[in-house]
Formats: C-alpha cells, sequence, structure tokens
C-alpha cells in the first residue's frame, strides 16, 4: 500500500476511478458492519437469522477501514 510520502502521480480521471472505487468499498464495509451488528442484536434476545442472511466479512480482519484511509490519502 503506498503512502502518504508516495511519488505515484495519476491523472485527474484515473482519481476519481480510485476514489470512487473507495468510496465504493468503504460503503459496502459499512453494510456488512451494519448487518453484523443487527445479527448480533438478535442473537442477544434470542432470535436467529438465516444462515444464508448473514453477513460474511470479506477480509476477516479488523484494519479494514485504515487501510482504506491509507488508500486515500495516498490518491491526494
Amino acid at each position: 500500500m503506498a503512502n502518504c510520502d508516495s511519488t505515484r502521480t495519476f491523472n485527474e480521471e484515473t482519481m476519481v476511478r480510485i476514489r470512487d472505487a473507495l468510496l465504493i468499498g468503504l460503503t459496502a464495509f459499512g453494510e456488512i458492519e451494519r448487518l453484523s451488528n443487527a445479527q448480533e442484536v438478535w442473537a442477544r434476545i434470542g432470535k436467529k437469522t438465516k444462515k444464508d442472511l448473514r453477513a460474511v466479512h470479506p477480509t476477516g480482519t479488523s484494519d479494514v477501514v485504515s487501510r482504506f484511509a491509507d488508500a486515500l490519502r495516498a490518491v491526494d
């Protein structure tokens, strides 16, 4: 992952596409978190969600937001 001191340069169209992709990823990650939190609430009150409706975290790590932030910093 590029850091803030990266020497990469992108044209404006590429920057727009990169930002769009990062925002789509952040939105998807937020939806996964929302669904996961809802499942936890349902579990606390004794309700189960159907197995095929459970959110599965695609990366399995907790540093996703930091990685998105690093990527956004790298393109600016």
